[in-house]
C-alpha cells in the first residue's frame, strides 16, 4: 500500500493500532481487524476512507467528549480526513464515469465506503448524513440479496457488511420517528440462528448469536412501529407476529445458555463478548414481556407474556429485569475516573442504560437516576447513539415527569431535592427526534406522556445542540 505522506502514514498507522479495537465494540469483527485492510490495497477510495477515520479518531479521541465539538472541525486532523474522504469520493465518481454498469465488486466497495461515511458522520455528530449514508448502503445490500448465487470477488465478505448494516439499522429504527418508518427502506435478510447443541464456544460460535440478536432486536423495533400504525381490527395479525418474536427468543435464549455452560474452561477469555450479548437478550425479554403501554393499550394481547407462559416459565418481574440490566451493562463500562471516548459501531451499554432510565418502573426512580449518571459521565458513541446526548434526553424527561406529578398533586413547592412516584399516565413513553434541514448538529425532541397519546395532543418539545 502507497502512502504518500507522513500524515497519511500516522492517520493509517493510528487507525491499525487504536481506533480498529475499539471500532469493533466487543466482539472481534472480521470486517474491521481483516477484510477492510485488504480491501484498501485494491481500492484507492477504502484506502482514503480508512485515512480521513484513522485521522478523525485520533482528534476524537484525544478530547473529552461523545462527539467531535464545533470548534475541533478546525483542527488539523480534521482538515486533513475531510480532504482524504474528498479524495475517496472522487475515486468513486471516476470510477463510475468509466463504467456505466456498475460491477459487482465496485458494489461492495460502494457499501464498504457507505459504512466507513457513516461512522465519519456519527463521529462527528452528523446524525442526518449518517442516516442517509445507511439508507444508500441497505438499498444495495438488498439490491444484492435479489442476485442470489453471484459470486463478488472481493477481500470484504457479504456477510459482515450485512452484520453491521443490520446492526446500523437497528440502531435507527429505536430512535426514528413511527411516521418515518413508512419510508424507511426494507430489513436486511437475515440468517437463522442454529439451536443445535453439537457447536463449542469460539468466536465464529459468538458471531452467529450476534446476527441472531441484532437481527431480532431489529425485528422486535421494526414491529413496534408498525404496530402503532395499524388498526385495531388486526389484533389476530400482530399477536401471530408478536408470537413468532417470542419464539425466535427462546431460540437465542436456549442457544446463550448452552454458551455460558460451555464458558468456564475458558476462564475470561469469553467473558466481555458473552457479557455483551446476554444483555442484549436481557434488553429484548425486556421489550418483548412488558411493551410500550400505548401498544398494550391499542392491543391488550400484548401483555400476555407478563405471566408465566410459554415458553416462559415464571413471571416478568420488570423491576428485578431493570436491575439486572443495569448491572450487566455497568459491567461492559471502563471504572470512574479520567476516560478517554470511546467509539464503537456496534450497540452497546449506552442503549440499554437508556432503556433503563426511560422504561423502568417508577417504584424504581433511584435505579433510573443511575443510568442517566452513567449515560452522562461515559463520553460514549456507540454508532448512532451518542451517550452523553441520550443521557441529557433522559435526564430532561425524568425532570419533565417530576414536574407534571407535582402540578398534578398541587405540590409546586414541593422539595425538589426528592421524587415523587411518577403515576403510569404522566410517564414519558414516547420521544420524536427530527433533524432540521438547516442545522446538521441540532436535534428537536418531543417528550409525549400516556396522557398525551390518549389525548392525541403535542407533548413538550425541546431543542439540544451539540
Amino acid at each position: 500500500m502507497r502512502l504518500n505522506s507522513k500524515e497519511e502514514r500516522e492517520s493509517f498507522e493510528f487507525f491499525t493500532s487504536y481506533a480498529v479495537s475499539n471500532l469493533c465494540g466487543f466482539l472481534d469483527s472480521p470486517f474491521w481487524q481483516r477484510e477492510l485492510l485488504q480491501a484498501a490495497h485494491h481500492e484507492p477510495a477504502i484506502q482514503h476512507c480508512i485515512i480521513a477515520l484513522g485521522a478523525m479518531y485520533r482528534r476524537f479521541s484525544e478530547g473529552s467528549d461523545s462527539h467531535l465539538t464545533e470548534t475541533a472541525m478546525l483542527d488539523k486532523y480534521l482538515q486533513f480526513a475531510l480532504r482524504q474522504s474528498n479524495q475517496a469520493i472522487q475515486d468513486l465518481l471516476q470510477k463510475q464515469k468509466i463504467s456505466e454498469k456498475v460491477a459487482r465488486t465496485d458494489k461492495i466497495t460502494l457499501m464498504t465506503c457507505a459504512i466507513l461515511f457513516t461512522t465519519m458522520c456519527c463521529l462527528q455528530g452528523y446524525q442526518r448524513d449518517a442516516i442517509e449514508h445507511v439508507r444508500s448502503g441497505i438499498r444495495m445490500l438488498n439490491e444484492a440479496d435479489e442476485e442470489e448465487g453471484e459470486k463478488f470477488g472481493h477481500p470484504i465478505e457479504m456477510e459482515s457488511l450485512r452484520t453491521i448494516f443490520v446492526g446500523f439499522d437497528t440502531q435507527i429504527r429505536a430512535i426514528m420517528p413511527t411516521h418515518l418508518s413508512r419510508t424507511w427502506v426494507a430489513k436486511p435478510k437475515t440468517k437463522t440462528l442454529s439451536t443445535s447443541p453439537t457447536f463449542t464456544l469460539s468466536m465464529p460460535a459468538l458471531h452467529a448469536m450476534l446476527g441472531h440478536t441484532q437481527s431480532l432486536l431489529n425485528s422486535i423495533h421494526a414491529f413496534n412501529q408498525k404496530t402503532k400504525l395499524r388498526p385495531a381490527d388486526e389484533a389476530d395479525e400482530v399477536y401471530n407476529e408478536y408470537t413468532e418474536l417470542i419464539m425466535r427468543f427462546h431460540r437465542g435464549a436456549t442457544v446463550m445458555e448452552h454458551l455460558w455452560k460451555k464458558a468456564h474452561p475458558f476462564g475470561d477469555e469469553f467473558l466481555q463478548p458473552l457479557t455483551a450479548l446476554e444483555l442484549t437478550q436481557a434488553q429484548m425479554e425486556y421489550l418483548l414481556r412488558d411493551p410500550r403501554s400505548d401498544l398494550v393499550g391499542k392491543f391488550p394481547c400484548l401483555n400476555n407474556f407478563k405471566h408465566a407462559r410459554g415458553p416462559f416459565k415464571e413471571t416478568f418481574d420488570v423491576a428485578a429485569q431493570s436491575v439486572r440490566i443495569f448491572e450487566l451493562a455497568a459491567k461492559l463500562l471502563p471504572l470512574s475516573g479520567t476516560q478517554t471516548p470511546i467509539f464503537q459501531t456496534p450497540a452497546g451499554p449506552t442503549s440499554v442504560l437508556w432503556l433503563i432510565a426511560v422504561r423502568a418502573p417508577s417504584s424504581c426512580q433511584a435505579l433510573r437516576k443511575r443510568a442517566v449518571r452513567l449515560m452522562l459521565s461515559h463520553p460514549r458513541r456507540e454508532g448512532f447513539w451518542d451517550g452523553i446526548l441520550a443521557g441529557q434526553i433522559a435526564e430532561e424527561a425524568l425532570r419533565l415527569e417530576q414536574e407534571r406529578a407535582r402540578a398534578e398533586l398541587g405540590l409546586l413547592d414541593h422539595d425538589l431535592n426528592r421524587d415523587l412516584e411518577v403515576p403510569e399516565h404522566l410517564r414519558i413513553v414516547a420521544f420524536y427526534l427530527t433533524h432540521p434541514e438547516d442545522s446538521d448538529r441540532t436535534v428537536k425532541v418531543e417528550f409525549s406522556d400516556a396522557r398525551d397519546l390518549a389525548i392525541g395532543i403535542p407533548g413538550s418539545v425541546r431543542w439540544i445542540s451539540w
